[in-house]
């Protein structure tokens, strides 16, 4: 599996010098929570960093496609209750492919799915590490994305992604989604 991700980083790192593609950097924050585990909140903070390649259909559509690390899961601690810690940290190495459209110079809008493959899991409580491999996580993530982006010029950009698993992310009851929303900024070559 690790060898597919090597290989679509070797193409997508080719079509980014292709006749018609641009591509560039990305990176940013993501607060997320996994819906089904009992913790309400956006309260799991973490990091986003990639690359990708965009194709231009025209002025107003394009397509991009993103290989990226990033950072998911659950958080909660009670500052009453010091016993009450629990996190979910899973990491993923991920291909969102997203349709944009272009509403003017500066206002992007897009959505579209992506694929994650799990790199590790890991959940903290109060007593210590709980092993992963009893919690049963999926080595697969599937989401639907939608996303509102910023181009302040022709290089920089911003924008705000939100994103759904549209299957399980464990093998357990009750089933448990992946559920964030992330905050970025890219430079396009």
């Amino acid at each position: 599996m690790k060898y597919r991700f090597f290989i679509l980083a070797l193409l997508l790192s080719q079509m980014l010098f292709s006749q018609g593609f641009k591509g560039g950097l990305t990176g940013g924050l993501v607060v997320s929570q996994v819906d089904g585990d009992q913790i309400e909140g956006y309260n799991k903070i973490g990091l986003h960093a990639g690359i990708y390649s965009r194709y231009l259909f025209n002025d107003k559509w394009s397509v991009v496609l993103e290989i990226k690390y990033i950072q998911k899961g659950s958080s909660h601690t009670d500052k009453d209750n010091p016993y009450s810690y629990f996190k979910i940290k899973l990491n993923y190495i991920e291909l969102p492919l997203l349709l944009e459209y272009r509403l003017n110079k500066s206002f992007i809008f897009g959505a579209g799915l992506s694929y994650g493959n799990l790199l590790g899991a890991k959940v903290d409580d109060a007593s210590g590490s709980i092993v992963s491999q009893q919690l049963s996580y999926t080595a697969t993530d599937i989401n639907i994305m939608g996303q509102v982006k910023y181009a302040f010029n022709e290089h920089y950009w911003c924008d705000l992604k939100m994103a759904y698993s549209i299957i399980p992310i464990t093998d357990q009851s009750p089933r448990q989604f992946n559920n964030l929303i992330s905050f970025g900024i890219g430079y396009e070559i």
